[in-house]
């Protein structure tokens, strides 16, 4: 029964995508996002990329920390994600009514120094699987693993020793454009965005 209704809502929602109030939204410049255009200065270089990041490793714990760099793509409803950018970690402007889907993954240090992901296909297709039953638009596998590396590369220095915890990376797909009732949102962002966490249990 609830897979029935589920899979109603999803065709009600798909079969709104037409709607002349969505339309009549996604075409008035009013109502645009600011969400990427809050934050489009392109970073010419990663500053201090060959410093450490001022963290007390061994007193980290699953919390946010700032790091320097998070990663935004946006797209227009029925549209594809098209190149992003990263930009400094900042606030981002968003309607109140907006809605969205998120992974959440890890990027850890070794002994060797190298940087490890693991299995960031999977998260990936998790997003897009999670985007399409609510109707939104999703970064190609190829495009969220490379988003995803570009920030965790950018954010290097806040990746904690071996051991002392890992880098959890958070992409987004947010509805970033305003919709009052069931319809899809007239505009998406796809970001990326990290922090050093410890354990989650001590």
């Amino acid at each position: 029964m609830a897979i029935q209704k589920s899979s109603s809502i999803r065709n009600l929602l798909q079969s709104l995508r037409a709607a002349s109030f969505s339309s009549m939204i996604a075409n008035d410049h009013r109502f645009t996002s600011q969400a990427y255009s809050s934050a489009t200065t392109q970073p010419s270089g990663y500053s201090g990329d060959d410093e450490d990041a001022d963290v007390n490793w061994d007193k980290l714990g699953f919390g946010l920390t700032q790091t320097d760099y998070m990663y935004v793509m946006s797209c227009c409803k029925d549209r594809r994600f098209l190149k992003g950018r990263l930009c400094r970690y900042a606030n981002i402007e968003l309607s109140p009514s907006a809605g969205g889907v998120y992974e959440g993954m890890k990027a850890n240090r070794t002994q060797d120094g190298r940087i490890l992901l693991f299995r960031a296909d999977q998260n990936a297709g998790r997003m897009r699987h999670g985007a399409e039953r609510m109707c939104m638009p999703s970064p190609s596998i190829d495009q969220f693993i490379d988003a995803v590396k570009e920030t965790v590369s950018a954010n290097k220095r806040w990746i904690p020793p071996p051991g002392k915890g890992s880098l959890y990376v958070r992409p987004m797909i947010l509805g970033t454009g305003p919709i009052l009732g069931l319809a899809p949102a007239p505009e998406y962002t796809f970001l990326v965005y990290v922090s050093p966490v410890g354990y989650y249990f001590k």
